[in-house]
Order: C-alpha cells, then sequence, then structure tokens
C-alpha cells in the first residue's frame, strides 16, 4: 500500500471517530452509534483483505502439510 493511501485511511478514520465522539458528547447515541458498521465494514474490506493476501504471499507452492493428491 502507498503512503498516500495509508495517510488517507489513517485520516478517514480518525475523523469517524472524532464525528462519533462528539456526537457520544452531545448525547446523540443513535448517531454516535451510526459510524460502527462503516468502521466494521472498513475492517473487513480493508485490513481482513490485506491480512489474507499477504498470508498467501508468505506461503510457499508446496510449503503445506497436506499431501498432494
Amino acid at each position: 500500500m502507498s503512503k498516500k493511501g495509508a495517510l488517507l485511511q489513517v485520516i478517514l478514520v480518525v475523523l469517524l471517530l472524532a464525528y462519533s465522539t462528539l456526537q457520544f458528547y452531545r448525547g446523540r447515541f443513535d448517531l454516535g452509534f451510526s459510524i460502527l458498521p462503516l468502521l466494521m465494514l472498513y475492517y473487513v474490506f480493508v485490513i481482513g483483505r490485506s491480512r489474507r493476501l499477504s498470508r498467501t504471499d508468505q506461503d510457499e507452492p508446496n510449503g503445506d502439510s497436506r499431501p498432494e493428491v
């Protein structure tokens, strides 16, 4: 991932958390919790996908313990 993309993601997550915190402070709990699904989608599609791709890059072609059939 490029540095610009990583910086953009950090800024986006910080802004979402700041918005959520501000809404909790004002007593608008429904708006504060509305950010949670967005953060969960971010985790699933960005973090989860990158972990899966890095795990497959580390595996060797025949490095698993299962015998080939």
